[in-house]
């Protein structure tokens, strides 16, 4: 049985917000009916989703009756929002519903739930990631308060959307959290606090700026353009984070100690130890960040055509490298493929892809055909690779996967 019968509704409270906005165009694109209510007004909402302008903690009649029909209750909003909402709104929804929220921490509201009566099914789950970004291959975490199969079929979609679902408790997401978050954002902060209080101007510091200095930079203007309740959240609310500050500060502190004694010996163990114990098993965060800090320190624009000649070439070389790791990712599939006896064409991934590409060439005023032409040959290669690796008869691409390939001169 379908737990969400094709035109299920899904009602989202903060539809307005980054998370609330992405649930919702998700929601929309699987077949759900969905309304988003707000108390902020917009200019814009996505696509397919019906939004009202109304108070969640004070549901009025237009409300209300959406709530009766709501298979999905999505909760984007606030720990504070959420706790004075869902008293009001939990009398009017059907006790076989659904409960979403996307709190960044998950302890607190779990001691909240457990004093309230709700019969409802509860998840909890956590993007790691703004929802203006493509969610596809984006990790989220997950958090079932009460085992309930409209909790497992929530996580089944979160998954057919491609999102990479580690599934916690509430306490072990705030541990994790309280270093992938807490960590990060306080020394963000803190640097952008020592640069604000600093008398050198940042226009003269950045002409200067080595990359690393830019990263932080640009993760600090990342973060200003969130609502500020959401770090807040992450600092106040997680019991685990004043033990990960600390941390923090007691690193800081050993530096600033070894620094002061002239302790170069244990400054070169200590960094040592680092390359050891993090990233001798991670040697691709090596890589990754040479591309970041090639991106990040691009040269001036040009203004001869040497210069623009010379920007060209830097995008092709970026081009050829990621379609060598393309290939080199292709190898590992066509390994799973001869393993798992999986048949090496895939008409409905190869018109995913295309689709996919041609959707996102749009931003770029990229012509549809010049995608399908570029693709078509790149997913031919694949598939000769694929072929030397599995074996068996080969077939065709563009008689399998036809209707990827549709531009004019494509098939011929």
């Amino acid at each position: 049985m379908n737990a969400f019968p094709p035109g299920s509704r899904a009602l989202v409270v903060g539809v307005h917000g980054s998370i609330g906005a992405m649930l919702a165009r998700q929601l929309a694109s699987s077949g759900f009916r969905v309304t988003g209510i707000d108390l902020a007004r917009a200019d814009a909402a996505p696509a397919n989703v019906t939004v009202l302008q109304a108070d969640a903690t004070r549901p009025d009649a237009a409300l209300r009756q959406v709530l009766g029909e709501t298979r999905i209750l999505v909760l984007a909003v606030s720990q504070h929002v959420l706790t004075q909402a869902l008293p009001q709104l939990l009398p009017h929804l059907p006790a076989d519903a659904l409960l979403v929220e996307t709190l960044s921490i998950k302890s607190p509201f779990a001691a909240w739930l457990a004093d309230q009566p709700t019969t409802q099914a509860v998840l909890g789950i956590n993007p790691m990631f703004s929802g203006d970004l493509d969610p596809a291959g984006r990790p989220l975490a997950a958090v079932p308060y009460r085992d309930a199969p409209l909790a497992d079929a929530f996580i089944d979609l979160l998954r057919q959307w491609r999102l990479d679902v580690v599934t916690l408790t509430p306490a072990q997401h705030d541990e994790a959290m309280a270093m992938l978050q807490t960590v990060g954002h306080s020394a963000v902060l803190a640097f952008g606090q020592t640069l604000a209080r600093s008398p050198l101007a940042l226009d003269a510091l950045l002409r200067l700026a080595p990359p690393p200095f830019r990263v932080m930079l640009a993760l600090l203007a990342r973060m200003t353009q969130n609502h500020p309740d959401v770090y807040w959240e992450i600092q106040a609310d997680n019991p685990c984070s004043a033990d990960a500050r600390r941390r923090l500060l007691n690193a800081l502190a050993t530096l600033d100690d070894g620094v002061a004694s002239d302790d170069h010996a244990g400054f070169h163990t200590a960094l040592t130890a680092l390359k050891e114990d993090l990233i001798a098993d991670h040697p691709d965060y090596v890589d990754t960040s040479r591309r970041i800090f090639e991106f990040i320190n691009q040269p001036p624009a040009p203004d001869t055509l040497p210069a623009f000649r010379a920007a060209i070439d830097r995008i092709d070389d970026q081009l050829i490298d990621l379609l060598g790791q393309r290939q080199a990712l292709i190898g590992q599939v066509a390994h799973f493929k001869k393993t798992s006896q999986t048949p090496v064409m895939q008409p409905n991934r190869v018109l995913e892809v295309v689709q996919r590409c041609k959707t996102r060439g749009q931003r770029w005023h990229l012509r549809g055909e010049l995608i399908e032409q570029l693709y078509r040959l790149i997913i031919e290669e694949a598939c000769h690779i694929e072929y030397e690796h599995v074996g068996g008869p080969r077939e065709p691409l563009l008689q399998r996967s036809a209707p990827a390939f549709q531009s004019a001169g494509v098939n011929e």
